[in-house]
């Protein structure tokens, strides 16, 4: 832990003097949260590119719903610095479990079965949080995170719980898309399909998980689903879309805390802030593919 607390200080003292950055860097309490928002936008928008190909949205928000009772007991029997690898147990139970129910039934079964799973599983966090005595505050806390109390500690789960999403998605990834254009096909030419929802489903779990302490559980699909559409939106090609997914996710992190220390009449949430900019994008990327399409009407 000590070495990784020393990476992350020599990386600040080294971007301090960047232009752009500098405001960020100056001080530990606001780089540690770019750090976060940065990998999180990585992980987020390619894990949410998959997720729109896939029109896996409903899929992802159970995921986002399912993981609460790890982060609950994480929380209150061991605390903060817990609730990321407890989440990772709930996030690896949450997945395998929809999956299951994913290939268990038919379509319309199936969407009714992952309601099922998503308001069972979040009914049981909020049981156990209520269970020990008035906790609104910490309630709060959970669904809306506390982006600038991230510590090192957490930070350094947060980023390997990314590092696993990105590479669940990097190592399937040819057999995602192919799965998500053509399931017969993909089927046909060999590709498991049970297999490869089970490795999109966890690593929807992974970017929750991660976000879990700083994002909190009803922001974070904002990362999971937005950069994803805003990328469809523009793009043609899913290479094009990786790239613009990319930059929604990972600009959005920066410009957000950007406008968090910007002298502002009245103090904003940091995670908020990060959440809007990318809305705004997809608000701009929807206008601007509606101008084109009239102008060339």
């Amino acid at each position: 832990m000590d070495a990784f607390v020393q990476a992350v200080e020599w990386l600040r003292l080294l971007l301090v003097h960047v232009p752009g950055l500098a405001p960020l860097a100056a001080a530990p309490y606001l780089f540690r949260p770019l750090l976060m928002v940065l990998a999180l936008g990585a992980a987020g928008a390619l894990v949410g590119v998959l997720v729109n190909l896939r029109c896996a949205e409903f899929h992802a928000e159970a995921l986002v719903h399912a993981v609460f009772p790890g982060i609950v007991v994480g929380a209150v029997y061991r605390g903060i610095e817990a609730i990321i690898p407890a989440a990772a147990v709930a996030g690896v139970a949450a997945a395998a479990v929809l999956t299951w129910v994913g290939h268990r039934s038919r379509r319309e079964a199936s969407e009714a079965g992952t309601a099922v799973v998503l308001t069972s599983f979040f009914s049981i966090g909020l049981i156990i949080l209520l269970a020990k005595g008035d906790m609104s505050g910490q309630l709060e806390a959970l669904m809306f995170g506390r982006l600038l109390e991230i510590t090192d500690v957490r930070l350094a789960q947060a980023l390997a719980v990314s590092a696993i999403a990105l590479l669940l998605v990097l190592a399937t990834w040819k057999e995602q898309v192919a799965h998500a254009f053509d399931p017969v096909g993909a089927r046909a030419s060999g590709l498991r399909p049970v297999v490869l929802d089970l490795v999109l489903n966890a690593a929807v779990a992974g970017v929750v998980v991660s976000a879990s302490t700083a994002v909190g559980t009803l922001l974070v699909i904002g990362y999971l689903v937005i950069p994803g559409a805003t990328g469809r939106i523009l793009a043609g090609r899913v290479r094009t879309m990786v790239a613009i997914s990319l930059a929604t996710g990972v600009g959005g992190g920066y410009l957000g805390l950007l406008i968090m220390i910007a002298p502002l009449p009245r103090p904003v949430s940091p995670q908020a802030c990060v959440v809007l900019v990318m809305a705004a994008a997809l608000l701009t990327a929807a206008a601007t593919r509606s101008h084109r399409t009239g102008a060339s009407a």
